[in-house]
């Protein structure tokens, strides 16, 4: 009983500490190898390889580690992703986990990094053609979680801006984050047009 009090004395103490340098953090997913927020559709030919850029943006503080997962497209795209696998853009190339297996990966950089957008690696996908989302998923033990750079490092968790769109997929929306990263909205030509009369 006494260690069980003593947990919850531990657990209490130690929830107001998740207030990083990060409030604002988002993640989102980009097409794009420098990380533009609003290239997060592609239409690629069949049959050739499609890179999906896991990126977090409103990095203040810098960050040194991130939990994530991605769907699983193969399976949740039959006969439109034949492969994927992660590749990890962080120096030091350090990660616990997989991306795609149900749980997801920690990928810890050996450096502070300060860039906004951080790129923190990228899923590569064999494309057959058809329609897929590609979607950052919460990992199952850290849900969310961007450590920041102090000593020892703090925990915020990160919003989730947009998934990607590969073949005119229709995605589940983001969220709506307060630094940018909003999800683009669709619109049709009809709509772009009312704006300038």
């Amino acid at each position: 009983m006494r260690l069980f009090v003593a947990l919850l004395m531990v657990a209490a103490m130690a929830a107001p500490a998740f207030a990083g340098d990060n409030p604002q953090v988002y993640a989102y997913i980009s097409f794009d190898p420098a990380g533009d927020e609003t290239m997060n559709a592609v239409a690629p030919a069949a049959f050739t390889t499609v890179d999906a850029y896991f990126c977090l943006g409103c990095i203040d503080g810098g960050m040194t580690t991130v939990s994530f997962a991605l769907n699983d497209a193969v399976a949740g795209c039959p006969g439109v992703m034949a492969t994927q696998s992660f590749v990890n853009l962080m120096p030091g190339g350090l990660a616990i986990g997989d991306p795609f297996d149900g749980v997801g990966t920690t990928i810890a950089s050996t450096e502070c990094m300060t860039m906004d957008p951080v790129i923190v690696g990228y899923g590569t996908y064999f494309y057959l053609g058809g329609a897929c989302c590609i979607e950052i998923v919460d990992h199952a033990e850290y849900p969310r979680w961007v450590v920041d750079c102090q000593e020892p490092g703090v925990v915020d968790y990160y919003c989730l801006a947009g998934h990607g769109s590969v073949g005119d997929a229709v995605c589940p929306d983001g969220e709506e984050c307060p630094c940018g990263g909003s999800p683009v909205e669709d619109a049709t030509w009809g709509g772009i047009k009312s704006l300038y009369r």
